[in-house]
């Protein structure tokens, strides 16, 4: 049985969960709580299309409480009852929909490409 409920939900813990776009103030929020997941997501994210998936299961795996923290935040629900009731086959899946509905691959290919801009433009000279 897949976790995806429609294209916007998917369960957790047995709680059908909204997948959305992660508004600014949730961002700022997720940065008050995490400590190597955004690390992990991108070299998840700049991977090899084939190694992604298990490179995400190490990722979960070293940053399981960062993970907790970012569903409850995202989703509202409780990070202890996160923690007792969800599997992890359920987070992968809030996660992938998540990257998948906020365009995280989008996302990354234009912080790259700005970086790259601003590396290419010459410094101004100062006089």
């Amino acid at each position: 049985m897949r976790n995806i409920l429609r294209s916007d939900t998917v369960k957790i813990g047995g709680k059908s969960v909204k997948v959305g776009k992660i508004t600014v103030a949730q961002w700022r929020e997720l940065f008050t709580v995490v400590e190597t997941l955004p690390q992990l997501l991108i070299t998840v994210l700049t991977a090899p299309p084939d190694d992604r998936l298990p490179m995400f299961v190490v990722a979960i795996e070293k940053s399981l409480t960062d993970v907790v923290n970012v569903v409850s935040i995202l989703t509202g629900i409780d990070s202890e009852w996160i923690e007792n009731n969800a599997g992890i086959d359920e987070l992968t899946t809030f996660f992938v929909e998540t990257a998948r509905v906020n365009n995280f691959g989008d996302l990354l290919k234009n912080v790259r490409g700005a970086l790259n801009l601003a590396k290419a433009t010459p410094a101004a000279e100062t006089v």
